[in-house]
């Protein structure tokens, strides 16, 4: 079973060449169990004759006690992409030690963080994803809001048109009514006209009987016959006022049914019942002539019978009275109807008022709540706020550490050249320690802390060329 290398920074340099410009320093980073770096760090800038760095990262496993690395990212030199790279691990080196080129690459110290485990870098997407949620939030609530105002058009609009459809019903039944009281006067005025008639007749059927008593043996058998007809008449007139009850009880439900839809059907049932009542007018009319028919063959059958005249008589005058019974019932029944047609208006009224109110809640109940979103947002970008300033003061302390460890870097690879430099003459001291400021910076410039120029001025300014600050 292979050993599981140790995670972490592993550094080795590789001078077994004679040129010097191939001398380079290699760092192999094993950053978890799959993710790892490989980089080329040239001891002696370009300038100087320096091969150009590389760096590339890929994914590694370990096979028969080497590191098997795929590249995934490469650079402009170095190991292409899809390619492998193998470091071997000598043994007994319990994986702190690879060998790379001939080059031994030991351990130095603990791995960093993955880019993408950079706690500043997950802040800042972090802060990202809530300012890009408050957007979306503050974009619903806007559009909520909208939808709310449109909705309370709406409503406010078709209350507007049913207040007009109420008033236009409530006009069309005054109108009804105003006809229907016409209609009942019209029918008293005929009533008080049949009367007047009924006492001319009675009149003048006082007026016959003595002069027509001696008539009246020789005309009774006709005067039977007559009698079975008039019974018969006032029979099937009897039976066609139960047929008019019937029908004006029909148009009476037909109407209270008409008044629980909607209000569309408002012009034809007003047109239906203008119908009816015009159809009950013609019958009336009928009726009517029916009547005076019935009269002038009561007055032809008075010219041959007196003694069933008074009969007759009082058969015409039960059934006018049973006429003004039913007209007074009609009577009844309209103003009962228009009492439940009023009490039907009210009560539409009331749920109206009602609605409006419930309408007025809810618009309430919305402003409140769009209130209380916008305090919620407000809230909400106070807290990203907050976040970014906290993010700012970390990164501000990320960097002063940064540049603190740098600059503790810089003073120890400084001593380290002083204390070479004092066994080496002067050309190949002045070489070496541009050979490891030019590490410094390079890895400096790499993790953006400065610019190689100004830094190259302040350490050697004698030993760089116009044309290498030129390039800078």
């Amino acid at each position: 079973m292979d050993e599981a290398p140790k995670l972490g920074i592993y550094i080795g340099s590789a001078r077994d060449v004679t040129c010097p410009g191939d001398h380079v320093t290699y760092e192999f980073v094993l950053y978890d169990t799959r993710r790892c770096t490989l980089e080329c760090i040239p001891q002696l800038n370009f300038f100087e004759g320096g091969q150009p760095p590389w760096r590339c990262e890929g994914n590694y496993e370990v096979e028969d006690g080497e590191i098997v690395m795929e590249v995934t990212k490469q650079d402009v030199r170095g190991p292409r992409r899809d390619t492998d790279v193998r470091l071997e691990m000598p043994a007994g080196s319990s994986g702190s030690e690879f060998v790379f080129r001939t080059s031994r690459l030991g351990w130095v110290r603990p791995p960093p963080a993955l880019p993408s485990q950079d706690p500043v870098k997950l802040k800042k997407a972090q802060l990202q994803k809530e300012e890009e949620e408050a957007a979306k939030r503050k974009t619903e609530l806007e559009a909520q809001r909208e939808e709310l105002d449109r909705e309370r058009l709406r409503q406010e609009e078709q209350a507007n048109r049913e207040k007009v459809q109420l008033e236009q019903l409530r006009e069309e039944l005054r109108q009804q009514q105003a006809a229907q009281e016409a209609q009942a006067a019209q029918r008293r005025e005929e009533l008080e006209r049949q009367k007047e008639e009924l006492r001319r007749m009675e009149e003048e059927k006082q007026a016959l009987l003595a002069k027509r008593s001696v008539e009246e043996q020789q005309r009774r058998e006709d005067s039977e016959r007559e009698s079975q007809r008039v019974q018969e008449e006032l029979r099937r007139q009897r039976e066609e006022l139960k047929a008019l009850e019937e029908e004006r009880q029909e148009l009476a439900q037909r109407e209270e049914q008409e008044m629980q839809r909607r209000k569309q059907e408002g012009e034809q049932e007003t047109q239906r019942l203008a119908a009816e009542a015009e159809k009950q007018r013609a019958e009336l009319q009928r009726r009517r002539e029916e009547l005076q028919a019935v009269e002038a063959a009561r007055e032809e059958a008075l010219a041959k019978k007196m003694e069933e005249e008074q009969r007759f008589s009082a058969e015409l005058q039960r059934w006018a009275e049973q006429q003004q019974e039913a007209l007074r019932q009609q009577r009844e029944e309209l103003r009962a109807l228009e009492a439940e047609r009023e009490e039907i208006l009210r009560r539409k009224l009331e749920e109206q008022h009602k609605l409006r109110e419930d309408e007025e809640a809810e618009a309430q109940r919305a402003a409140e709540a769009r209130r209380q979103r916008a305090a919620e947002a407000a809230s909400a970008e106070a807290e990203i706020q907050r976040k970014r300033e906290e993010l700012e003061a970390l990164e501000a302390e990320t960097d002063s550490a940064r540049r603190q460890k740098e600059d503790e870097e810089r003073r120890l690879e400084q001593e380290q050249a002083g204390h070479s430099c004092q066994q080496e003459p002067p050309v190949y001291r002045d070489r070496n320690m541009i050979s490891r400021q030019w590490f410094v910076l390079g890895r400096e410039v790499r993790d953006g802390i400065c610019s190689p120029k100004p830094l190259l001025i302040k350490l050697h300014p004698e030993c760089l060329c116009p044309t290498a600050l030129d390039l800078f």
